[in-house]
């Protein structure tokens, strides 16, 4: 799969404002030059949805904000997260192209609260180093959650990475659905015949 060149952010808004006006439903995926990665979820053409590095709400976009170049593959197969924000699409829009400089209000988009801390699960026994094997392992369950963009996500998790658990953890936290972000993580387990992460 050809990777997208990377963008002016500016161009990358202006994109997403064009799916916007063409009433698009699906995920728009954007990963920024220095390793971000940020999800866009659109239905009928309204941003219902917003999480840029784990991190939804008021934080999610401010980050988001501060890509300076990026990718942007439109993903239209995969699962709309719906939790509705507390703006209009054009106020976030505003927000991401500097028009605005801050977001009206206190609020936060909706299902904003950090995602609680996990119970603390044992640590499982020594696991393999990254091999090639477990990246495509890891890749394949991935898919299942992200759609196409798991090549693009997976490669910029695995650069320089070697601990699987670590790369594990962060793959589940580019899934925006807490569920299915656990999901994953048993999906991986069985896959590799691992302990639970």
């Amino acid at each position: 799969m050809t990777q997208p060149e990377f963008l002016p952010f500016i161009d990358v808004v202006d994109q997403i404002a064009g799916f916007c006006s063409q009433r698009v439903t699906g995920t728009a995926l954007l990963i920024s030059d220095d390793n971000r990665m940020a999800q866009v979820h659109l239905q009928g053409g309204k941003i219902v949805f917003i999480l840029c590095r784990g991190r939804r709400g008021r934080d999610g976009l401010a980050i988001m904000r501060t890509m300076q170049n990026a990718r942007l593959t439109l993903d239209k197969a995969g699962v709309v997260n719906a939790d509705g924000l507390d703006w209009p699409t054009e106020i976030v829009l505003g927000y991401l192209d500097g028009t605005l400089d801050d977001l009206p209000g206190s609020g936060v988009l909706g299902g904003a609260a950090p995602r609680p801390a996990a119970a603390a699960a044992p640590r499982p026994a020594a696991t393999p180093g990254l091999t090639a094997d477990i990246k495509a392992t890891l890749q394949r369950c991935l898919v299942k959650y992200v759609g196409p963009m798991a090549e693009i996500v997976c490669s910029d998790h695995f650069d320089g990475a070697t601990d699987v658990r670590a790369v594990v953890m962060a793959l589940a936290k580019e899934i925006p659905n807490d569920d299915q972000a656990a999901k994953f993580k048993v999906d991986v387990a069985k896959a590799l015949g691992s302990a639970p992460f």
